[in-house]
């Protein structure tokens, strides 16, 4: 979804990049915004996935 250039969609990720130094060309900024976005509704759904308190830990990684 694109995000208008200034929207308010864009502060939030102004104030992150800031936070951890890192500056985000203007012409990247709805992309930047777009893809926090995206992040965010990913997030969102993994925060909204309810475990039993009875479900085993998963087992150990081996790539």
């Amino acid at each position: 979804m694109p995000v208008a250039q200034g929207g308010d969609d864009i502060f939030p990720v102004v104030q992150a990049a800031r936070c951890i130094g890192l500056a985000v060309p203007p012409a990247c900024m709805n992309d930047v915004a777009a893809n926090a976005a995206l992040l965010q509704g990913y997030a969102d759904l993994l925060n909204g996935f309810v475990l039993p308190d009875t479900c085993e830990p998963a087992g150990e990684y081996t790539p």
